[in-house]
């Protein structure tokens, strides 16, 4: 019985730090569209990627465990390879990194400083595609 509580508290725990990858567009006035592209993930000691949101074209699962998949070089690929399938030209493109020790304990906005045991990494890309 103690086993399978230990492994459904695995199980929720992984689902809550798990991170995602969110690719959305939507139609400006005219013929543009704005297309934001963001992946997150928690990170051990700095470095070493637990779970993060999983980059890949086709992805069997939503999450990479063990894998870095929070670089502006696989977000980039992304956007660019969406831009490529709409035949539209990136313009005025955005972004931002932010990284963070801070944890915030589930349901309450108490945050809980964990330095730099866990970390928390997000990127995101934004532009106009006309």
């Amino acid at each position: 019985m103690k086993k399978m509580f230990a492994c459904a508290a695995l199980c929720i725990a992984a689902a809550c730090l798990s991170g995602c990858f969110s690719l959305e567009s939507a139609k400006s006035p005219g013929q543009t569209r704005h297309m934001v592209v963001g992946n997150y993930g928690w990170f051990l000691f700095h470095c070493i990627p637990l779970a993060t949101g999983n980059a890949s074209e086709r992805p069997w699962l939503p999450w990479a465990f063990f894998r870095n998949d929070v670089t502006l070089d696989k977000v980039q690929a992304r956007f660019m390879k969406h831009a490529e399938e709409l035949h539209m030209e990136p313009k005025d493109l955005m972004w931002s990194v932010d990284e963070t020790v801070l944890f915030e304990i589930p349901g309450t906005t108490f945050p809980l400083p964990v330095p730099y045991v866990l970390t928390y990494r997000e990127v995101q890309l934004s532009g106009v595609l006309k």
